[in-house]
């Protein structure tokens, strides 16, 4: 028989080779294959190459051969291949699992007789640890591991609030991996919701070889351009605010701009809403008004007219001269350093020179410096009901303005603020605000506070529609998603998938910080006091934040008031049935209830209170929570006995009753006030010290059990359990009355007295 060729020989070697290397690969056990995977990712430890060297292939070879009791040729006599794991189960005392790998292309390809033609199989002296432990796929494919200073560092964007698994998505990683790594740091995350702090995201990327970059998607206002850019820019008309106290005639003021009777249609006679409107738009006398509340409780209205304005209107009336809110509203314009204009108002009575002059000292005390008086302040007597020197008031109004140099660009994308928010039936959240620089138009895409939405319908402050609106002009527009919060800035973007990436941002951002909060509130004593809910709807939004102000202010040592929801617009179902199922009363201010939700309310058995004033919804709430404190209880005496003498019983069981004992002492007295009943609580007292409290056995005169004996009758008593009486004694008889304990009532005054 012809023996094979020497093509034949090299296959059937090739072959059995192969079907040894795979039986072995099958036989021997895979102990270290985590470790080796570990390796293979982050190199091995360092100890390894200190203890044990650096085994070459031929090395490795031998020892396999010695462990697995079989004879392998040399390295250089076989085909090519890789002994993965088999390496690292030697290094580290395990027993080694073999994975040969046959080099496609190069079948007799050698690590020494190749060296120079193949330069990516290098041989084994050669190579450093961490690229020893590598799988080949073939020839063409050989990888060799880079340690982490010859390896590339990656830039990555990320988003300020940045989460573990967005994070995890952008590094191309598993969100368990990083969690185990920020543990492994020592670093907590609480919760894979949370963003990350900035150090955080920092480590996290450098231990995945990338630097970080933060994506800032917040938007803030243009910042202002350069003097001589600025002062190129049209002017625009000034807004004017109107601040004083509550029923000085602010809004009548406005009114005899306007030419109309909006003051007469208020309830109770002041105004509890901000409102704005232009006056001449479009003409070089056009001035923008906010009127603003009076009362005490609609300070944060106040405060935000006087951070919108470019002028302060200080309305006072001469007959009534500086009040609470006259003084709050000098501050705002000091603090601020808003430019002040006083209209003395009511300046068409009799003896109004005098009262002007005494205005004119109390503003000089309050820090407020006028013309003639060493100071820039002008002040202007006016009548708003008589329209006396209203154009004089305009003219310094302007005169003020130009002194100000008011520039705004009239194009480009809109800035503004928010001055009013609330829910309209036909056009839902209708918000107003006013526009400070840009042009606002219809279609436009917007970010209001942690809202956002496109502008579908633009309105003067009359209710006419608008296509655009210029600086200085006071609009309102419905289209945001959700109703903001009057004070917001309102930022025009490019496009609705910007704003509604801006309006998450600040979302989170926000509840962040109410979690941070909340979080330091978690170690504090829970008080025991009594949860009043409420459920609070308004008809604006500062009108909410009003009646939120004013029910803030009510002590809260005994009871609080817990607001389960608080919305702006009408009564509904849902309201109901929440106010039902907590046991809370609804608050309503200017928000009318419907017949069926008032019958609704009753069968639910809640109870619905409406307001149109504010300080009678405050006294009203006053009242509630009143209702819900228990009273005190005092002890008051109705009347006294003194002990003449003691006299000593021996009683049989049978003659006991509970509270006796077989030596039971009778106390023999005379009643010195009032009346002594055997139904009252009686107190022992020696002077100043009281000996015994408790409740009368038996109440005898003579020989008769009685109920009440009056002043000057004598009796015996015989008190529960007790006997130590001496003569001179005071047998007090007392009642428990209830007491009504109001909010503002000290500590001492909440406590039970004893009135003996």
């Amino acid at each position: 028989m012809r023996r094979p060729g020497a093509r034949a020989r090299a296959l059937i070697t090739q072959l059995v080779v192969s079907v040894a290397w795979m039986w072995i690969s099958r036989l021997t056990s895979q102990p270290c294959s985590a470790t080796a995977r570990t390796i293979r990712r982050r190199g091995p430890p360092a100890h390894c190459e200190s203890n044990l060297g650096l085994p070459t292939m031929h090395s490795l070879v031998s020892q396999t051969n010695a462990i697995h009791g079989s004879r392998i040729a040399s390295v250089a006599q076989r085909p090519a291949v890789v002994l993965q794991r088999s390496m690292t189960s030697i290094r580290h005392g395990c027993r080694p699992s073999l994975h040969v790998t046959r080099l496609r292309a190069m079948p007799f390809c050698t690590f020494d007789s190749h060296r120079s033609s193949c330069p990516s199989v290098r041989s084994a002296q050669q190579l450093p640890s961490s690229q020893l432990i590598r799988t080949f796929s073939n020839a063409r494919r050989v990888k060799q591991r880079r340690s982490p200073a010859e390896k590339l560092q990656r830039e990555i964007v990320v988003p300020e609030l940045c989460t573990i698994g967005r994070l995890a998505s952008i590094l191309e990683v598993s969100a368990e991996g990083l969690l185990q790594t920020a543990d492994a740091m020592g670093e907590s995350v609480p919760s894979e919701a949370m963003p990350l702090s900035r150090e955080l995201l920092e480590l996290l990327a450098l231990e995945h070889n990338a630097t970080l970059k933060i994506k800032m998607v917040d938007v803030h206002r243009a910042p202002r351009p350069p003097p001589d850019v600025f002062e190129a820019l049209p002017l625009r008309p000034p807004v004017v605010t109107l601040m004083g106290h509550v029923d000085h005639g602010k809004t009548s003021l406005l009114d005899a701009f306007r030419g109309s009777k909006v003051a007469e249609g208020e309830a109770g006679g002041i105004t509890q809403g901000i409102s704005a409107f232009i006056v001449d738009p479009g003409t070089p006398r056009a001035i923008t008004f906010i009127d603003t509340p009076g009362h005490e409780l609609f300070a944060a209205m106040r405060q935000r007219g006087a951070t919108a304005t470019d002028l302060i209107l200080l309305v006072v009336a001469i007959e009534s001269g500086v009040q609470d809110t006259t003084r709050e509203a000098i501050r705002y314009a000091l603090d601020s350093g808003t430019p002040l204009v006083v209209a003395a108002n009511k300046a068409d009575k009799a003896g109004a020179d005098e009262q002007i002059e005494k205005l004119k000292q109390q503003l000089l005390q309050e820090g407020v410096m006028l013309e003639g008086m060493g100071g820039e302040v002008p002040l202007v007597p006016v009548s708003a009901t008589k329209r006396m020197n209203l154009d004089e008031l305009r003219d310094t109004l302007l005169l003020q303005a130009e002194l100000l140099e008011l520039h705004a660009p009239p194009t480009g994308r809109a800035e503004g603020v928010v001055i009013e928010a609330t829910v309209h039936k036909g056009l839902g959240h209708l918000t107003t605000a006013l526009v400070q620089s840009g042009r606002l138009k219809v279609g436009d895409h917007v970010v209001v506070g942690t809202t956002y939405g496109k502008v579908r319908v633009l309105q003067d402050e009359s209710g006419n529609k608008m296509s655009e609106a210029l600086p200085s002009t006071p609009v309102r527009f419905s289209g945001l998603k959700d109703l903001p919060s009057s004070g917001d800035e309102l930022i025009v973007v490019e496009s609705e998938k910007r704003a509604r990436e801006v309006s998450e941002f600040r979302s989170d951002k926000l509840v962040l910080e109410r979690e941070a909060a909340a979080s330091q509130r978690r170690g504090r004593r829970v008080r025991n006091v009594i949860q009043v809910p409420v459920v609070i709807k308004a008809d604006s939004q500062g009108s909410l934040e009003a009646v939120k102000e004013g029910l803030a202010h009510y002590p809260t040592s005994l009871v609080e008031l817990s607001t389960v929801r608080a919305a702006v617009g009408a009564f509904s179902e849902g309201d109901i049935q929440l106010a039902a199922s907590v046991k809370a009363d609804m608050i309503g201010f200017n928000v009318p209830i419907s017949k069926k939700l008032d019958v609704l309310a009753t069968q639910a058995g809640v109870t619905v209170r409406s307001y149109d004033v504010i300080y009678k919804l405050v006294d009203g709430v006053k009242e509630v929570l009143e209702a819900k404190i228990p009273p005190a209880i005092d002890s008051v005496a109705t009347g006294k006995a003194e002990v003449q003498e003691v006299f000593q019983l021996t009683l049989n069981r049978k003659d006991r009753r509970e509270g006796m004992f077989k030596k039971t002492f009778v106390a023999g007295s005379r009643v010195v006030s009032g009346q002594a009943a055997a139904t009252s609580k009686v107190a022992v007292m020696r002077g100043e010290e009281q000996l015994y409290d408790g409740h009368v056995i038996s109440l005898k005169h003579f020989k008769q059990e009685v109920k009440t004996l009056k002043k000057g009758a004598e009796c015996g008593i015989i008190l529960h359990e007790f006997g130590e009486f001496e003569k001179g004694d005071m047998i007090v008889f007392y009642e428990h009355v209830p007491r009504k304990i109001n909010l503002y009532d000290s500590e001492e005054d909440q406590q039970g007295r004893k009135v003996f």
